[in-house]
């Protein structure tokens, strides 16, 4: 199998930490003392052969489905990793959407899959055709792979489309999984699930993103029970078993969620203000406007405009944006607002400056 580099990555753990930092994609990090739980029970080793049981029964319950159906993964990237091993085997094809998060390429890669692509175009919003989807799929198709919000845009799929590809996709016979890693930053019937609309979907999620909780490495995948017991044979290739004490804590936090969700909310409707102020007022800015979360995807109007524009930022400001070329779109960048809201202004500032820098130079 050929690992090769995950270029976005190295790029993160290497080349993203600036003074200012708007590359990262969840909110601001949390630590033991802003939980209230107690942890003076904890113990190095337990009873988590297949995941432990009061996190799968407290995943479980926050979903709506059965501890079975739950995989606890080391994090979204794990799940990703298992999904497809358990999916794709050489030559066989998987359909992904574009523009898209680099492991979700990267992992069937290395497992020698064949990747077909369908669009996510800006022009439309980023939503998607079902007409070039169904034409991708054929009898070597096992998985399609979408993004809900969309990583990198922070867009909604419709509803009726979702349905729609549901629908195509269990006809064709075919799996459809969904990261919904960004989802829960909506409230509502927009925050639910789609993992009861179909018994061909897999969802994964984890607590990073929306909660702040990246350190425990909490993932899940949620799956069928049949295709989950096959999961759970490819984890002992892995990791065997997670990290209890981790397991422990996470399974304390998941009866805490909404209320831990709730400590970002202000800052995060106060940031998202200040983008849509950059947007308005920067004519060399455009964007589809995301339905949530704290990344966006603006797109600069000269040809490789984002990727020169990170350069600028990242070389002359101490300022850090993803270049769109990680997300195969250099045109745009991925800008995080997740960040201390006066930080966040002075990043913008650095934004709008590195772009009057970009039009000197032409």
């Amino acid at each position: 199998m050929p690992f090769k580099t995950i270029q976005f990555m190295e790029w993160m753990k290497t080349r993203s930490q600036t003074k200012i930092n708007l590359s990262r994609s969840g909110v601001e990090n949390l630590s033991l003392k802003d939980l209230e739980i107690d942890l003076s029970d904890l113990d190095i080793q337990g009873n988590n052969t297949h995941g432990y049981p009061p996190l799968l029964e407290a995943l479980g319950l926050r979903y709506g489905v059965p501890a079975e159906n739950v995989v606890t993964t080391l994090g979204a990237s794990h799940a990703i990793f298992i999904i497809c091993a358990a999916l794709l085997s050489r030559g066989e094809e998987v359909l992904i959407e574009k523009p898209a998060y680099e492991p979700l390429l990267a992992v069937p890669q290395a497992l020698e899959a064949s990747i077909l692509r369908f669009e996510r175009p800006f022009g439309e919003g980023y939503q998607l055709d079902l007409d070039q989807i169904e034409s991708l799929i054929t009898e070597k198709t096992r998985l399609v792979v979408l993004t809900n919000l969309h990583n990198p845009s922070g867009v909604l799929l419709r509803p009726s489309f979702l349905e729609k590809v549901v629908n195509l996709t269990q006809k064709r016979g075919v799996k459809l999984m969904i990261d919904e890693i960004y989802l829960e930053f909506l409230e509502g019937r927009e925050a639910r699930t789609s993992f009861h609309l179909a018994d061909n979907i897999i969802v994964t999620s984890s607590l990073t993103k929306v909660f702040g909780l990246g350190g425990l490495r909490c993932g899940w995948i949620l799956a069928p029970s049949p295709l989950a017991k096959e999961m759970r044979k490819i984890i002992d290739y892995t990791n065997v078993e997670g990290v209890f004490i981790g397991e422990q804590i996470s399974a304390r936090v998941i009866e805490q969620l909404d209320s831990v969700k709730k400590k970002f909310v202000p800052q995060m409707i106060a940031n998202r203000r200040l983008v849509e102020r950059l947007i308005e007022e920067e004519e060399s800015l455009d964007w589809v406007e995301p339905a949530g979360g704290i990344v966006c995807f603006p797109r600069v109007r000269q040809e490789d405009g984002g990727d020169r524009l990170a350069e600028i930022l990242r070389h002359t400001y101490e300022t850090s944006v993803v270049p769109g070329q990680f997300f195969e779109d250099p045109q745009n960048f991925r800008l995080g607002f997740g960040v201390n809201p006066r930080l966040l202004a002075e990043g913008l500032e650095n934004i709008k400056s590195a772009l009057r820098d970009l039009v000197a130079i032409g």
